[in-house]
């Protein structure tokens, strides 16, 4: 069992620190929006020292950061406002050692036939990678993907992922990870498409046992990440009781979880713990571990 760091998803429960403020459309005037930026950096900035103090090393960065910032409506040129601000929070990142991720909305894809929904996929990855660079992030962190939907033929989808893909700047493709889901892309589909493109695969586990593929997919996962690209990174959550398949529990089985991380490969990855109670759920989570015999192995 080689896992480096457990994390967790964009709001940390126990330090009510906020990181996505946002308005309604109609109120997103520029100083409105400069109002919530500013507070959502700062928020950010509590997030990383109350991350320190608990010895999470391993977070999600919320894509409401910056609110509206791939809409037109946000005319504010943040990165260069906040440049002093965004340097301070990225020394503050590599000072702890720190991996973060970010993970688009459900519209973020590159699969789409509707121009229109390209376009505005694209604006939203443009964002995201000026956030990661303006916090002087390298290639380690990463900006999960899904594939979208099969629009009636997933063959000629996953073809226009893959051009798409291909027609981005390298400055994205470094950034960019594609992850299975419980829908439409099992895990046997996005290493089809890694092999045609070589974005490193997220494997998120309940999304697999949704839409499950035959046989031990981790060690091919796990190889589609190169050095340069950091650990694997790899998905893990509990089913909701009672609710539709897939849905995020608010806590973890420690016993599943344990099992999972136990029988990845033997090579360091990181674990993305996608459940409701966020940080508060991974403090509970880590002795329950450590009964287990399942331990963090930071470098």
């Amino acid at each position: 069992m080689a896992v480096r760091r457990l994390g967790y998803i964009t709001t940390a429960l126990g330090s009510g620190a906020v990181t996505d403020k946002r308005c309604l459309l109609r109120n997103a005037t520029p100083e409105r929006l400069r109002s919530l930026t500013r507070a959502n950096l700062a928020g950010l900035a509590a997030t990383l020292e109350y991350n320190r103090a608990i010895s999470v090393r391993f977070y999600r960065i919320s894509s409401q950061l910056i609110p509206f910032a791939s809409h037109p409506v946000n005319t504010l040129e943040w990165w260069r406002e906040e440049a002093e601000t965004l340097a301070t929070i990225g020394a503050t990142i590599q000072r702890d050692g720190v991996r973060c991720s970010m993970h688009p909305g459900q519209y973020t894809l590159l699969t789409s036939p509707d121009e229109q929904v390209t376009a505005t996929a694209l604006a939203d990855l443009a964002w995201h990678v000026r956030l990661l660079r303006a916090l002087g992030l390298g290639r380690e962190a990463k900006i999960v993907i899904h594939g979208g939907g099969a629009y009636g033929d997933k063959a000629a989808a996953m073809r226009r992922f893959v051009a798409r893909y291909r027609a981005l700047p390298e400055s994205w493709r470094e950034h960019l990870v594609l992850e299975n889901d419980e829908r439409v892309y099992s895990a046997a589909d996005v290493l089809a498409i890694h092999d045609e493109t070589g974005i490193p695969v997220v494997f998120d586990a309940l999304h697999d046992a949704v839409l499950p593929s035959p046989g031990d997919l981790l060690p091919r996962v796990f190889a589609t990440w190169q050095p340069a690209d950091g650990p694997p990174e790899v998905h893990f959550s509990s089913q909701a009781p009672g609710k539709p398949a897939g849905a995020h529990a608010d806590d973890v089985d420690p016993v599943a979880c344990a099992a999972f991380l136990a029988a990845a490969p033997p090579r360091p990855f990181d674990c993305m713990l996608e459940c409701k109670r966020k940080d508060l759920a991974l403090l509970e989570l880590r002795p329950a571990l450590a009964a287990l015999g399942i331990v963090e192995h930071e470098p």
